[in-house]
């Protein structure tokens, strides 16, 4: 796993990095434009002390400048898990949201003047989870109440593919992950775990 993260970071931030460089190829684009992209996809929780893992649909609102075709920054925000469940007697709910923002490159497959066609895309930068967990048990018409909250910083990383219509509207294929700690609300252990999101995105430029 280790060696799959170190993969993927330096993957977004090759992309992030060539961007520039791809865009001193064209002497034509020096318009920026600001953006907003809608995100759906499904979102896996891994315990990485375990073969445990959890998955639900989960949705990226992002927006943000960039400076030329292939270069630009970017804010987020991230619901990425919010669901019921019966465990061990404990009637549960667990939520994950998130928020960051980060540095964005886009290399277009072909001539990077063009507007339209294919592309390719990473990000690369640092964000801020929210975790909340609840757990009810009733035991001899005694009910027992847990409620944990745990927030961590760390850095995040995504690639992704795309198709841009025009100047003003593409869709694309992203891969994101980060890596967080928690608390168990019922035991207060500190559990580590991955999350792996896999969506898709349709973007509007202006």
């Amino acid at each position: 796993m280790k060696k799959f993260q170190t993969t993927l970071a330096l993957t977004a931030l090759a992309a992030a990095l060539a961007a520039p460089a791809a865009f001193a190829q064209s002497s034509t684009d020096t318009v920026g434009q600001g953006f907003v992209r809608g995100e759906l996809g499904k979102t896996k929780l891994k315990d990485t002390s375990s073969s445990d893992n959890v998955k639900d649909t989960s949705y990226n609102i992002r927006g943000g400048y960039m400076f030329n075709r292939n270069f630009g920054v970017e804010g987020f925000y991230g619901r990425y898990y919010d669901k019921n469940s019966h465990n061990l007697g404990f009637d549960q709910n667990t939520k994950l949201d998130g928020y960051g923002a980060g540095v964005v490159g886009k290399v277009r497959f072909g001539e990077q003047a063009l507007d339209t066609g294919f592309y390719g895309s990473g990000r690369v930068g640092l964000m801020h989870a929210n975790y909340k967990a609840s757990a009810t048990n009733t035991t001899g018409g005694i009910t027992t109440n847990y409620s944990v909250s745990s927030n961590s910083n760390q850095p995040y990383y995504g690639v992704g593919i795309g198709y841009d219509f025009n100047r003003n509207m593409g869709v694309g294929l992203n891969y994101d992950y980060f890596h967080g700690r928690v608390r168990v609300p019922t035991t207060g252990n500190k559990v580590s775990y991955n999350a792996q999101t896999l969506g898709a995105d349709f973007e509007y430029r202006f």
